[in-house]
């Protein structure tokens, strides 16, 4: 969803604007609430109970997801906006099955994606309604979980990115914004933010920086692009050293 036109009430808590301290607090919140589900995960692989803690959490998630779509769409469809087409809507479904099903794709695209794009809502968030309004909890809970599901598997499964996950992960990553593009030029829409709406419809300000459109999605593009081998090297570095070291 893109919740950063959604209508709000007045009053000072149905404003949220980023980067003062309600939007410290709200991102604080976020990793305090996944740094215990992480801590919990841990625990219980000794048990033997992480599994099925596990598949909790991610029907949950998949619970959740259909719950704020549905409530997204309780009017009505808004075409424009209200399609779970952008990063994070997908996100917040190939997170939990990629917890479930243990699939080297599903976790490599939740990887990628998650840490390369989705943090970016915690960063810059495109949002004005304030926690007086429902599209505020959903905004920050839907991002949550994505995040959660990534750091889940890093930290808990032990999932670790390879040079061959790239790939298969920017081939889909290539089908998904062929399509996003599809239906951008289709409705006139903004999904992925690799669009030229017209007014009403806003650019968020970090997007419109990039330039006026089509070099804005290009830049977008390339970036994301660039950022995945990135993700990668950390990793690849940790284990030379390793390997050094032994």
């Amino acid at each position: 969803m893109q919740p950063a036109i959604a209508p709000v009430t007045p009053g000072p808590w149905a404003i949220f604007k980023p980067y003062t301290p309600l939007h410290a607090v709200s991102v604080l919140v976020c990793l305090l609430a996944i740094t215990i589900l992480i801590m919990v995960a841990r625990r219980l692989r000794d048990s033997g109970a992480e599994e099925t803690f596990r598949r909790g959490f991610a029907w949950s998630c998949v619970v959740f997801w259909v719950f704020q779509n549905a409530w997204f769409h309780a009017s009505g469809i808004d075409w424009l906006t209200g399609l779970p087409l952008h990063i994070c809507d997908l996100g917040g479904l190939i997170g939990p099955f990629a917890l479930l099903t243990g699939n080297r794709f599903l976790r490599a695209t939740l990887y990628f994606w998650t840490f390369a794009l989705t943090v970016q809502a915690f960063i810059q968030p495109a949002l004005s309604a304030g926690p007086a309004t429902p599209v505020f909890w959903f905004f920050f809970a839907a991002h949550a979980i994505v995040l959660a599901c990534a750091l889940y598997d890093l930290m808990v499964l032990g999932y670790r990115p390879l040079w061959n996950d790239l790939p298969r992960v920017y081939a889909f990553s290539a089908v998904y914004v062929g399509a996003v593009v599809a239906v951008n030029a289709w409705l006139g829409a903004n999904y992925a933010y690799l669009g030229n709406p017209a007014p009403p419809l806003k650019i968020p300000p970090f997007i419109d920086a990039l330039g006026p459109w089509p070099l804005r999605a290009i830049i977008v593009l390339a970036l994301a692009a660039l950022s995945f081998p990135l993700l990668v090297l950390p990793w690849k570095l940790a284990s030379a050293r390793r390997a050094t070291q032994s």
